[in-house]
């Protein structure tokens, strides 16, 4: 196993330790790993974009095998599927988590009884039948709607949630506003400090601008989520492209 990997994602996210990650969105197992070497998690998006469940093990293990946790989102109202915890993924985030009885239900699905109701199947996230049991996987709560910001509070108390995310693009088109207007920036402290008062981490997600990132993120959020792989790919190409062309004499596809 990668050194990288020691300790082990949900120690340093439970102990308040800078993490960076991206979302990958795209099933190619390479471009996964590439994107993933230099990062602490990537996330895969089960709620936008075309990946579905069977996506979820070859992006973990590729993942994996660039030292980086592998997490996975769900949509609002999903619970995880069995076959998803199955793979082998450190962690869930659950987009729009509004009340503290639907982050107790998310909470229940990630655990084994008699903590939770999660099925047991002798897949890779137990060394594929070698142990008895594996960790339980993290429970990330996005916050994303002004119910989600009215809540915080609880849902940060709630046995089983490891962090509050807030996603910054939703929660700004909820509340109305530009990504860095004044009322995000309420918005988004009151979530901290929700968090920082359970005990739990705190994250921002959604911004590829590092310098806002970083502001939005202050001093008390420790997870920040950068951009996509997409928008990233997106990026590099139009900037090399535009500078291929800025140079004198070049007229290659203009």
């Amino acid at each position: 196993m990668n050194a990288r990997r020691s300790p082990r994602f949900a120690d340093r996210l439970r102990g308040r330790q800078p993490l960076l990650g991206t979302v990958l969105t795209l099933p190619d197992v390479a471009l996964a790993e590439l994107v993933a070497d230099p990062l602490d998690f990537v996330w895969i998006d089960l709620e936008h974009g075309a990946l579905g469940v069977a996506d979820v093990q070859p992006l973990a293990v590729a993942a994996r095998a660039a030292g980086s946790a592998a997490l996975v989102r769900v949509a609002h109202g999903e619970a995880p599927a069995p076959a998803v915890l199955d793979a082998g993924v450190d962690g869930v985030v659950a987009a729009r988590v509004e009340s503290a009885a639907q982050a107790s239900r998310l909470a229940g699905a990630l655990r084994l009884p008699p903590h939770g109701n999660r099925g047991f199947a002798a897949r890779r996230s137990i060394g594929y039948g070698r142990l008895a049991a594996g960790p339980d996987p993290v429970l990330l709560a996005q916050i994303e709607s002004a119910a989600g910001v009215e809540a915080a509070a609880e849902i940060a108390s709630v046995d089983g949630v490891d962090a509050l995310v807030v996603g910054c693009s939703d929660l700004a088109l909820a509340l109305g506003c530009e990504p860095a207007a004044a009322e995000l920036r309420d918005a988004i402290a009151r979530v901290q400090r929700a968090a920082a008062g359970a005990g739990i981490a705190s994250g921002i997600a959604g911004p590829d601008d590092a310098v806002l990132l970083g502001e939005l993120a202050g001093e008390l959020s420790t997870l920040l989520v950068c951009s996509a792989d997409v928008r990233i790919f997106a990026r590099a190409v139009d900037e090399l492209v535009a500078r291929v062309r800025a140079e004198e004499g070049v007229r290659v596809g203009a």
